[in-house]
């Protein structure tokens, strides 16, 4: 009898144990990590205060198991670089652009032309779940890299010295614009009427200050506000939202507790639901800004816009399947209600 007892004691005693120890880490991990998160704008910017304010609420939340320190303005390297390190798991965390670098698809994470109309389109799209954020998510894990949450920056535009000809009606003008070196931007540009040229993001100021481009490409108005000093006029092309996003390091990630990587998507993405309504009076605010120091700013009717994302989707869109694959290619045309064929 006393075996038997024994024997029972035991095995209730082993599957306390065992249940104990599956059931724990899904709570609390063991774990005490120190991460460096590198992001590209300045200290003084919105997106540092954000970074920093994810930081504090990861560290909160999970009683100081996860620590993060945030390196703004590039001082980890440049945003095509800090993507790579954090593949590696050099860098632990950023918040950035992604860099296609090593796969073409995801220039859909990036620069994809005229993707929406509206803000509201694309927040359906960058949500968590939405098909963006679903899409672009795959591919980065493909990279070794965890996408948390998709940021958005701005409606971009660009600036150029003169109003340029024929910009309403896409007349070729002559005018030479600093592009990102992505082909997306190249092709849209030219479809837009202007002639593209791949500068450097740092050296674009002085290319445009010795009359080697006559305009500037790439962002909102807070990066057309940086050029103030050599250009005139900004246009509200709103060829993309500029996305950014909060990453992690795939096996970093996969280290921690359910509860702990939790914590991370719902922090990063509480910044990301402040900073949509936050951007568009931060674009405004930089338009008028520019408006202030001398700058035309000029904003497109929806008429305008339309006939610009007509023609990028038409003419642009197909050489694209190349680049990103034309599943890629065809999803973008689902959403904006162009028949697949």
């Amino acid at each position: 009898m006393f075996r038997k007892f024994s024997l029972v004691v035991m095995f209730f005693s082993l599957t306390a144990f065992l249940l104990v120890g599956i059931t724990v880490p899904v709570f609390a991990g063991d774990y005490q990590f120190k991460w460096r998160l590198a992001q590209t704008m300045p200290e003084d910017s919105d997106h540092h205060r954000r970074c920093v304010a994810f930081a504090e609420e990861v560290k909160a939340k999970t009683d100081g198991r996860i620590q993060i320190k945030v390196y703004s303005g590039s001082i980890l390297g440049d945003w095509v670089n800090i993507n790579e390190y954090v593949m590696r798991g050099d860098v632990d965390m950023a918040m950035l652009p992604l860099a296609p670098t090593y796969d073409p698809r995801l220039n859909i994470g990036y620069y994809m032309p005229y993707m929406f109309t509206s803000t509201e389109e694309a927040k359906e799209a960058y949500r968590v779940g939405g098909w963006v954020y679903n899409m672009v998510g795959d591919l980065l894990k493909e990279q070794g890299i965890k996408g948390l949450a998709l940021y958005p920056a701005g409606w971009a535009g660009v600036t150029t010295k003169v109003v340029p000809n024929g910009w309403e009606e896409m007349k070729p003008n002559n005018m030479k614009i600093r592009v990102m070196p992505l082909k997306a931007c190249q092709l849209t540009w030219e479809a837009l009427g202007y002639i593209p040229s791949t500068i450097p993001y740092s050296e674009a100021y002085s290319a445009i200050e010795r009359g080697v481009a006559d305009g500037e490409s790439g962002g909102p108005p807070f990066q057309g506000y940086q050029f103030r000093d050599v250009q005139g006029v900004w246009i509200q092309t709103n060829d993309y939202l500029e996305p950014m996003w909060f990453i992690l390091n795939l096996d970093k990630w996969n280290k921690l507790t359910k509860h702990d990587q939790d914590v991370l998507v719902s922090a990063s993405q509480k910044q990301v639901d402040g900073r949509w309504d936050y951007f568009l009076q931060e674009d405004e605010d930089y338009r008028q800004k520019m408006k202030d120091y001398g700058m035309k700013v000029i904003i497109p009717t929806d008429a305008q816009l339309k006939g610009f994302a007509d023609k990028v989707r038409k003419e642009v869109w197909p050489k694209l399947e190349v680049l990103m694959g034309k599943a890629i290619v065809d999803k973008c045309r689902e959403n904006v209600g162009i028949e697949v064929k």
